[in-house]
């Protein structure tokens, strides 16, 4: 999914943010081992990352559609 800049922004200076860069961190550098380390790793390892991975992905894109549209400024949906 597509994030706002502005949403992005609100989640990164918000209660999430050290959330939102540990995320990035552990991501990028499970990334890396699968590209530059793959030879090292048995198919199970590679499994197991890229799992890893999409767990990371999960929690990052819960946090940011906090922030989407209709949020208001401390990242809470409105009620209607």
């Amino acid at each position: 999914m597509n994030h706002s800049k502005r949403a992005i922004w609100l989640a990164v200076n918000s209660e999430h943010g050290d959330r939102l860069v540990q995320i990035t961190q552990e991501h990028t550098k499970l990334a890396r081992e699968l590209i530059i380390d793959r030879y090292r790793l048995s198919d199970e390892e590679v499994e197991i990352y890229k799992a890893r991975i999409e767990q990371l992905r999960r929690e990052r894109e819960s946090i940011l559609k906090l922030f989407q549209e209709g949020g208001d400024e401390d990242g809470q949906q409105k009620n209607s």
